[in-house]
């Protein structure tokens, strides 16, 4: 079971391509990105590996049970819900309102923005109110898809004859401009696949083990320099500048000669559809079991048929995606996206930083018994 810890780590990689992180990396491409890639390459990896190895000592525990046994109840119920309402809701209005969005921009700009978002967000609804072990079921199957094309892809654009590699080594040159606390924030989102064991980790049987952890880390470093780098070599270090979707465009300068696929955007725009509801799925997911478990000690990873409860806090997300949609623009999506980034990365810290006291009290308890 722990194969599906690596499943996130890969798709939160690949979403970043289509999602927030370009768009700030590249703005500060000649102010400190390079470095702060470099840094949060680092700090992705201890924070991955490290809650990792805590998660592996706790088989068959989500991170609500834990806090249950070490904390008071009202502690737990506190941390549950600022994870769920303030960290794992949000994700997923944000990429659903992001990328119906961008989909709609480039298959059917005449349709009425709440028509796209309303056919994603009722499949969103629907996957994220099953129970955790369907959830990841879905996940899989979506996962093998969608990723060999992906991979594919990014292969063909990073060996494409357009790719300018001077762009590339020109910006890559300014690795020693110090970086800003936002470069190092976005960068490890790519890293961020590892917080689902929250409640996946309730899969793990006892005994089980994270085999080839090392590469976690190589994911995430791959994803983080294709996502900034590629851009840049087609676009060139002034121009690229100029895109608001930028991975889209990228995608359309790039062709294909397998049979009836010409075009690289339209295909690539179809695989993020499928990436970015995968990504709802899984953040609304855990916002209904963090929830659940604060109303009543809810650890089950199966249930036939699903609770009514589960139906209710979905489509609860469903309708916030659609107020969001209604008070949001552009500039205010990018403020909301940054603001929740550094709020992620502060969490993910402070995540790690309390499974390792759940890993001392721990030792603590088995050295006194």
């Amino acid at each position: 079971m722990y194969r599906y810890t690596y499943y996130h780590v890969l798709y939160v990689g690949m979403i970043n391509i289509m999602m927030f992180v370009p768009y700030l990396l590249i703005r500060d491409r000649f102010d400190g990105a390079v470095s702060g890639m470099v840094i949060a390459s680092v700090i992705g990896g201890i924070l991955s590996l490290g809650t990792m190895s805590c998660f592996e000592r706790f088989p068959g525990w989500g991170f609500p049970e834990l806090c249950d046994r070490y904390f008071p109840r009202w502690l737990t119920v506190a941390i549950n819900l600022y994870a769920g309402l303030l960290i794992w809701l949000p994700a997923g209005i944000i990429v659903i309102n992001g990328y119906s969005e961008t989909v709609r921009l480039f298959f059917y700009p005449d349709m009425n923005p709440s028509v796209n978002l309303f056919l994603m967000t009722c499949a969103a609804v629907w996957a994220s109110s099953r129970s955790t072990r369907t959830v990841q079921f879905i996940h899989e199957i979506m996962l093998f898809l969608c990723t060999p094309m992906l991979i594919m892809f990014l292969i063909k654009a990073i060996f494409n004859k357009n790719m300018d590699w001077d762009a590339v080594r020109y910006v890559a040159g300014y690795i020693r401009k110090p970086p800003s606390f936002m470069s190092i924030a976005a960068s490890t989102f790519v890293f961020s696949g590892f917080t689902t064991l929250i409640t996946v980790n309730r899969l793990h049987t006892e005994g089980f083990t994270f085999k080839h952890r090392w590469i976690v880390p190589l994911f995430g470093i791959f994803f983080l320099a294709v996502t900034f780098f590629i851009p840049i070599g087609f676009h060139g270090t002034v121009t690229v500048q100029e895109y608001v979707y930028l991975w889209s465009m990228t995608a359309d300068s790039m062709v294909t000669e397998y049979g009836f696929i010409n075009r690289v955007l339209f295909v690539f725009l179809i695989l993020f559809t499928g990436l970015s509801l995968l990504f709802v799925m899984n953040t609304w997911n855990t916002t209904i079991m963090l929830i659940r478990h604060s109303l009543s000690r809810f650890t089950a990873v199966e249930e036939t048929p699903v609770a009514r409860i589960n139906l209710w806090i979905a489509l609860a997300a469903g309708l916030l995606s659609f107020v969001y949609m209604h008070l949001s623009n552009p500039e205010r999506n990018q403020l909301i996206s940054e603001i929740w980034l550094v709020g992620r990365f502060i969490t993910e810290v402070m995540f790690l930083g309390i499974m390792l006291y759940f890993v001392w009290r721990r030792k603590k308890v088995k050295a006194t018994s």
